[in-house]
């Protein structure tokens, strides 16, 4: 049957492959997203850690080129260092994915919803939107520690 409906589709199909789909990996464990992490670029690195509340939030600990937050919409928050502030905040985990979160963007100001997920132990897949998770980007950043 699988073999079928893969040459229905047109999908190659050779040897085990064909007798069975490969089991679902188990999601790994809330706590799995803590810890320091290289954005996609590498030019900056967020510490993940659990908020008083549970949810999860990010710290920026590292930028190449350290700067002020000279975007952010309130003035009072213009002089103060990007570093050390908290860039994701109120991500809650469940089933495999950090939802419900927001993150803020030093380079226009402004506060966008979040989504987090980690594929694998080193890697976390980041995806920032505008209402909607189809409005929005992904991106994948490595562990640091």
């Amino acid at each position: 049957m699988l073999t079928a409906l893969l040459f229905a589709l047109g999908l190659p199909c050779a040897g085990a492959f064909c007798g069975a789909l490969p089991a679902a990996s188990a999601p790994l464990p809330a706590d799995a997203i803590v810890g320091e992490w290289w954005t996609q670029e590498r030019d900056g690195r967020v510490e993940f850690a659990k908020a008083p509340d549970g949810s999860y939030q990010g710290v920026l600990r590292y930028g190449i080129q350290p700067r002020k937050d000279v975007h952010n919409k309130d003035p009072k928050l213009r002089d103060r260092l990007l570093i050390g502030i908290v860039l994701m905040w109120n991500l809650r985990y469940s089933d495999g994915e950090y939802s419900g979160g927001f993150v803020y963007n030093p380079e226009d100001g402004d506060t966008y919803r979040m989504k987090a997920w980690l594929p694998s132990p080193r890697a976390l897949k980041v995806r920032g939107f505008l209402g909607i998770s189809l409005l929005g980007q992904t991106h994948t950043w490595t562990r640091y520690r």
